[in-house]
């Protein structure tokens, strides 16, 4: 290997994709994290904090203090629930889904440029370690 832990690489993987990604995020007014709701939105349609939270296994009151933020910005509407009156069910604006679209196809474009010179075996055998990755990570948190 490169004498960089798995930890290290993966940070830095991380975070070159972030210094890329950060001027696009930026002028689509979106703040960290918040693109990655209005993705979630655009596959999933109207759906619960909760909902969200949990796919993405993070903290709910983060998730709510990012969606509060989109809705004041226009991105999504918030309406209470009908099945339940203690849930808000979220769901994109138009300008939710411009956006969300847009970075799409930013992100489309970062997959490729990260993936060049990979073949498709290489690409398959990465998306599988990584999930890999991720579900022992889920296991053994807790």
């Amino acid at each position: 290997m490169s004498g960089l832990s798995l930890h290290q690489l993966l940070f830095r993987a991380y975070h070159g994709q972030n210094n890329i990604l950060q001027p696009q995020r930026e002028e689509l007014g979106l703040g960290r994290g918040q693109p990655r709701i209005l993705g979630y939105l655009l596959e999933h349609g109207p759906s619960s904090q909760s909902d969200i939270a949990s796919y993405f296994d993070t903290d709910p009151a983060s998730i709510s203090r990012m969606t509060e933020t989109l809705r004041l910005n226009g991105f999504l509407t918030r309406q209470e629930d009908s099945q339940c009156r203690r849930a808000n069910r979220l769901e994109l604006t138009d300008k939710g889904r411009l956006a969300a679209g847009r970075w799409k196809d930013e992100c489309a474009q970062m997959n490729d440029m990260m993936l060049d010179g990979f073949d498709q075996n290489e690409k398959e055998m990465l998306e599988a370690l990584l999930s890999r990755l991720i579900e022992n990570l889920r296991r053994h948190r807790g």
